[in-house]
């Protein structure tokens, strides 16, 4: 009897994780085949910042490599991109007008960069994204040519490319729009922080700004021409270059690299242009199934609820759960969980778990030591810790986001909870009293606790 044949359109690492969840369930249930848009084998995303810092190479990150499709009987097709799915004949449509029909179809295509408004319908050689392995080597061709780069946004994304091009030695100054850095995972104090240590590491801010104007120019000299088509008769002058970026502000900043790190949106087109139901992403269930049978969804592409994806996390819990509904093996249902965040910079420590930003329903523990440069932030409601902001200490990071997952009762761990785990097993800190939003100095001078909830 035939295998049932499952086909899966995207090759990044929701795609990876699928299959090797598929392969530890039933590695002889399906015939699969991957379509794949990049000409690289699987690699995992989150190391592309140390690629471009050049701390490791493009091939260290591979995680999937094209011997290890052949060697798990998988068919990966690369270069060929689906164009249309029709999801009456379960058929499929390659660019090169190849046909295929599944059994179970899974759309895993990913995102797309959120590309800002100055920067659309606009041709300057020099503005990039910073989104996968091609982008990489887009920068790095132009990293020898140019002394300053400009980086758009200053969430986790930016700033690992921050550091990636400051490594190159070259000039960095991040363009965010937010109060702070990582305003979407830290609290203002901790991205004061984290600026602060940036800025010594070289590498220049503007807050509360925004592009208005990408500029360039092509130079008039003979030397800027270049032929083309072999006929030394057609002479023409090379694509204009970045010279400069305006402010919302009027203020100029010269620059020769712009790379664009404003955020992702789910990659749906395919899917809404063959009757999917897609809203900002593939809309699916509990159990990642789209609007069709037989054809589920996954990743970055989706939208359960009104959640849409960017980290890992939730990509992983994903593919366990399709993994079971594609092989029969549990009727596991997928749930929005609370989600860690880390940056990956050398030598900056930082750990954001759950709720980072105080409201009229929370109480907050703050501690704070200036002399090493570390800060804790601890969030409750109803006695239970919602979420953890972590700087500079972040070896708790682990225990504090399993203590907002099970969501279990913490008032007979507090206060002690602000200064980790050791001081609550061990009870070897004297209990103190929460006396509303003043603070409580202890011998330390530099080491302040404040509780209480924000109006």
């Amino acid at each position: 009897m035939a295998k049932a044949h499952l086909i899966i359109i995207g090759n990044g690492m929701a795609c990876g994780r699928l299959l090797d969840e598929i392969l530890k369930r039933d590695p002889d249930l399906y015939r699969i085949t991957v379509f794949g848009a990049e000409g690289y084998a699987n690699y995992n995303r989150i190391m592309l910042s140390p690629v471009l810092a050049g701390e490791i190479r493009a091939d260290e990150i591979i995680t999937h490599s094209e011997q290890w499709y052949q060697e798990n009987s998988i068919t990966l097709h690369s270069g060929d991109p689906v164009i249309a799915i029709d999801t009456a004949t379960q058929t499929l449509t390659c660019q090169s007008g190849s046909l295929f029909s599944y059994d179970k179809l899974v759309l895993a295509t990913g995102s797309e960069p959120v590309i800002p408004p100055a920067a659309r319908n606009c041709d300057l050689d020099g503005i990039l994204s910073f989104r996968n392995l091609d982008d990489i080597d887009r920068i790095m061709s132009k990293v020898s040519n140019t002394q300053h780069a400009t980086v758009i946004g200053g969430g986790l994304l930016g700033l690992e490319a921050a550091w990636g091009l400051r490594q190159q030695g070259l000039n960095v100054t991040v363009i965010h729009r937010g109060d702070w850095l990582l305003n979407r995972q830290l609290d203002p104090a901790a991205g004061r922080m984290l600026q602060q240590s940036l800025e010594a590491r070289g590498i220049t801010f503007r807050l509360n700004a925004e592009i208005s104007q990408f500029s360039g120019q092509v130079s008039s000299d003979e030397n800027s021409a270049y032929l083309s088509g072999g006929s030394k008769s057609e002479v023409h002058p090379r694509p204009e270059t970045l010279q400069q970026v305006t402010l919302s502000d009027g203020s100029v900043i010269h620059t020769g690299l712009a790379v664009i790190a404003i955020g992702i949106t789910p990659n749906h087109k395919l899917a809404k242009v063959s009757g999917i139901d897609c809203d900002k992403g593939v809309l699916v269930n509990d159990r990642l199934q789209s609007s069709h049978p037989n054809v589920y969804a996954l990743g970055e592409c989706t939208q359960f609820g009104s959640h849409t994806f960017g980290l890992v996390a939730p990509l992983w819990d994903q593919a366990t759960v399709l993994a079971d509904q594609l092989c029969r093996t549990s009727d596991s249902l997928f749930r929005v969980q609370p989600c860690a965040t880390k940056l990956k910079v050398s030598g900056i420590d930082l750990f954001s778990a759950g709720e980072f930003l105080d409201s009229p329903e929370t109480e907050s523990v703050i501690c704070q030591d200036l002399a090493s440069g570390t800060y804790r932030k601890l969030i409750f409601r109803h006695q239970k810790l919602a979420g953890a902001v972590l700087y500079g200490a972040v070896n708790d990071g682990n225990w504090y986001f399993e203590l907002i997952q099970t969501q279990q009762q913490v008032q007979h761990l507090t206060p002690d909870l602000i200064f980790g785990r050791r001081y609550c097993e061990a009870e070897s800190i004297p209990q103190l009293t929460p006396v509303g939003v003043e603070e409580i100095q202890t011998s330390a001078p530099e080491l302040c606790l404040a509780t209480g909830a924000t109006s």
